[in-house]
């Protein structure tokens, strides 16, 4: 597997249940407030809203943009409030560490999230040190993952040369664009309950776009070092 590899300079990681394991919850509080901000937002009823939330996701690629989409809603507004969340949750997690500090290469994190979220994930965790940049939905200017334009930004404003990268995600469908650039992809896979599992959306690996699959992120990148 080593040698599959050996060509990459940049490392590109997705953020949420990809860093961190699912078993944290921490994506299901985002998960609960998006609902619970779309059932106020729109005036409608919790199961409403989770119908409107899981639709605009599978539709749009992110729940946000299918409500800039339909309803005009200021983005800012939107993830202040769905990242008003509980980080405690998240464990630090020394052998990501261990494995992130062995690997060689350009590191980032590339997130339908923001930046703020992403850096108190990742300080929880215990791996900021390893990242040069966080590539989040503003810097992608709203354009969310996986869209073509999201991956587009990305490299634009990064200068990473696509097959020189690899991909790590939780959502296989997220894996597709990066394939048909030429990066390696790496499925990050659980069997813990997922807020959006049952829409077809995160894959199982057998995906001709999925190169490699784990359910083990830091034990992966340690093979590799």
């Amino acid at each position: 597997m080593r040698s599959a590899f050996a060509h990459i300079d940049c490392w590109i990681f997705d953020l949420d249940n990809t860093l961190y394991p699912p078993e944290t919850e921490l994506f299901a509080q985002v998960d609960q407030r998006m609902g619970a901000f779309i059932a106020q937002y729109l005036g409608v009823d919790r199961h409403e809203a989770r119908r409107i939330q899981k639709r605009y996701f599978a539709d749009y690629g992110t729940t946000l943009n299918g409500l800039m989409a339909q309803h005009g809603l200021d983005p800012q507004t939107y993830l202040d409030y769905v990242h008003d969340i509980d980080h405690s949750v998240v464990p630090a997690d020394p052998a990501l560490d261990t494995a992130l500090g062995r690997l060689d290469g350009r590191k980032l994190v590339f997130t339908n999230g923001t930046v703020k979220h992403a850096e108190q994930v990742m300080k929880r965790l215990g791996i900021t040190r390893h990242f040069s940049d966080i590539h989040d939905i503003a810097a992608g200017d709203y354009q969310p993952k996986p869209k073509p334009a999201a991956y587009e930004r990305l490299l634009a404003r990064t200068g990473i040369a696509p097959r020189q990268a690899a991909m790590f995600e939780d959502i296989g469908r997220n894996l597709q664009v990066p394939h048909a650039l030429g990066m390696a992809t790496v499925l990050v896979r659980t069997e813990h309950p997922h807020p959006d599992r049952g829409f077809g959306l995160l894959g199982d690996g057998g995906e001709p776009y999925v190169d490699h699959v784990t359910d083990d992120l830091a034990g992966f990148l340690a093979r590799l070092a």
